[in-house]
């Protein structure tokens, strides 16, 4: 499986936005309106065979011809969004995950993890207000401009509030699980403090191995109130937004989707939209 499309041997790479919108056909319409007055016209282009290192996949901005764009229903009230490029939400000034919310008036944010060792959350307001925290793996200036402030390290929603959507997750999806740990290296405050969360969401916890699993509606209602210090990306943080937003439909807001879908243009494997936009 390459890097690109989610877990391998070489680590994990996620790449998803979600939009607080139920109106699906609005979100169509409004980001039909931005990539056509971006300079864009709409396009359906036949199914193909990507390149091996292709553009769509991996280019950025405008170097890429073909721009693709999906979005189906996620949790109550949240709309997901796909596109490829993988970041194609977070570039432009402001971001054009920004412009989209601006022009509905709800909030939605990105979240990237870069091969298992970082995650980055890009959020945006009603009002186009944008937030950032985490960084992208050895590049951690991008989306920075400089040295991210040490307060905004580590992921954190400052913007979301996800407290509706996980109290859903919690009573609709009551076996879901997701699993985290510490390291041994950390030490006995931090190793209490986690364990302190854990007894009090009442978590499952094998002291033995240093590891712990929990409904992931408390790993997304915890980023909202502290930073992912203690939350492993791979398997944790990742599994939780993608089930507790993601909703029914969680299994296509994996990479996969991007891969085998948007870049060679095939069929959506769910109700929803795509938009391809080219120069």
């Amino acid at each position: 499986m390459d890097t690109a499309q989610g877990s391998s041997s070489m680590g994990t790479w996620l790449n998803l936005a979600f939009i607080q919108s139920a109106d699906t056909n609005q979100v169509e319409k409004e980001l039909s309106r931005l990539l056509t007055e971006g300079g864009r016209r709409l396009t359906t282009p036949k199914p193909r065979t990507p390149a091996p290192y292709d553009p769509m996949q991996y280019g950025l901005g405008d170097e890429v011809q073909r721009w693709g764009v999906a979005g189906f229903q996620g949790a109550p009230g949240w709309t997901v969004l796909r596109t490829a490029p993988f970041e194609l939400l977070m570039q432009g000034n402001p971001p054009l995950l920004a412009r989209l919310a601006a022009r509905l008036g709800v909030p939605a944010f990105q979240y990237n993890i870069y091969d298992s060792t970082s995650d980055f959350l890009l959020e945006v307001d009603g009002g186009g207000r944008v937030e950032r925290s985490g960084f992208v793996g050895v590049d951690v200036t991008r989306y920075w401009g400089s040295h991210p402030p040490e307060d905004r390290f580590n992921v954190r929603f400052h913007l979301i509030d996800p407290s509706a959507v996980a109290s859903w997750a919690a009573e609709a999806m009551p076996e879901a699980r997701v699993a985290g740990w510490w390291p041994d290296s950390s030490s006995a405050q931090e190793q209490a403090d986690l364990l302190h969360w854990l007894g009090e969401i009442g978590a499952d916890i094998d002291r033995g191995v240093y590891t712990w699993r929990a409904h992931p509606a408390h790993v997304v209602r915890k980023l909202a109130s502290a930073p992912s210090v203690f939350l492993p990306t791979e398997g944790c943080v990742d599994e939780a937004i993608m089930t507790v937003f993601g909703g029914p439909n969680s299994t296509h807001c994996d990479n996969l989707f991007l891969v085998q879908t948007l870049v060679p243009h095939a069929r959506m494997p769910v109700a929803g939209f795509v938009l391809y936009a080219e120069i």
